[in-house]
């Protein structure tokens, strides 16, 4: 099975878990290069010999993509939950770039640290304000464990916190003359370059700033000195548990 290209982050924790024993909990991030994958998840060596470091590997595989793809890094993430052999301190992930090493951190099964999202809200005097555009990304865990009972017979069973940025790109003008503003956002070149900002997120964002810079510069030029444009990230923490 083809291993991912490259790994970015390792977390592991070892859990206590009542009437079941140790479980390994490992959460893995990481990076392919190109659109098209499926399948993402950790692959656990087994041994005949425990290794002498005390270190578990596992390999970060995922099924390929076939046929047309785009040529983008995209973000991907794995979890592995199973009984914790009695000689295993951390783990070692392998993908096809790189290798990343961690410690198993112990985690409290009575601790349920509470997380809030935060955001602030700024209120503006603007003449036109709208959302153009929204896509998330930094997917990650963040440490937390919920505890729910529905595992077997109602057995307490672990759930990870996962958290996720979501963005939503809103464009603000501010001037003089609102019948202005709908004149030049009804413009083709303006419809145009609005439009190019949302292709440049399904593509993988890596033109996302030019579109950016493209819209404002065509807003600017039809509006003219006497109005504010800018593109403002409104954006905040999504969490849940998987």
């Amino acid at each position: 099975m083809p291993k991912i290209y490259a790994i970015t982050a390792v977390h592991a924790h070892a859990i206590e878990i009542p009437l079941i024993g140790k479980q390994l909990h490992l959460a893995v991030l990481g990076e392919v290069t190109t659109t098209g994958w499926t399948g993402i998840r950790l692959s656990p060596r087994f041994y005949i010999v425990p290794p002498a470091d005390g270190l578990w590997d596992f390999d970060l595989v995922g099924d390929p993509p076939s046929g047309i793809v785009a040529q983008v890094i995209l973000p991907v993430s794995a979890q592995f939950l199973g009984h914790m052999p009695p000689w295993c301190k951390g783990v070692r992930v392998h993908a096809e770039s790189n290798v990343m090493e961690a410690g198993c951190t112990v985690l409290d099964a009575k601790a349920r640290p509470a997380i809030k999202p935060t955001f602030s809200i700024s209120l503006t005097s603007a003449i036109v304000h709208q959302e153009i555009a929204s896509y998330d990304d930094s997917f990650q865990p963040t440490g937390t464990i919920h505890w729910k009972n529905d595992g077997p017979w109602g057995t307490p069973n672990p759930h990870v916190e996962w958290k996720k940025l979501h963005h939503a790109l809103a464009l603000t003008i501010e001037g003089p003359d609102e019948g202005k503003i709908r004149d030049c956002l009804g413009k083709a070149a303006a419809a145009g370059v609005l439009a190019a900002i949302a292709a440049a997120i399904a593509t993988g964002g890596l033109a996302l700033s030019a579109a950016i810079s493209a819209a404002l510069s065509a807003l600017t030029s039809c509006l003219g000195d006497s109005f504010s444009v800018r593109i403002d990230d409104e954006s905040h923490w999504i969490y849940w548990d998987a």
